[in-house]
């Protein structure tokens, strides 16, 4: 079943971080956030929230793996 998904990153340091959009499964979702924000500074944390705002999935840049809620 495809849905929406935000990725974005968050940081105490950051006030306002951009976001994208990926339609399809939350695997599809975590793929897109690693290859848009991978890059980023290691302490900052990828999140993953559905179409309605809720959270799906977090990773800090310097973990391996993927924590779901």
């Amino acid at each position: 079943m495809t849905k929406t998904y935000i990725a974005t990153i968050r940081h105490h340091s950051i006030a306002r971080a951009r976001s994208i959009t990926v339609q399809g499964d939350l695997t599809a979702a975590k793929k897109a956030a690693t290859a848009e924000f991978g890059g980023d500074q290691q302490d900052y944390v990828l999140y993953i929230a559905n179409s309605f705002g809720e959270p799906a999935a977090y990773r800090k840049l310097s973990a391996k793996r993927w924590t779901n809620y």
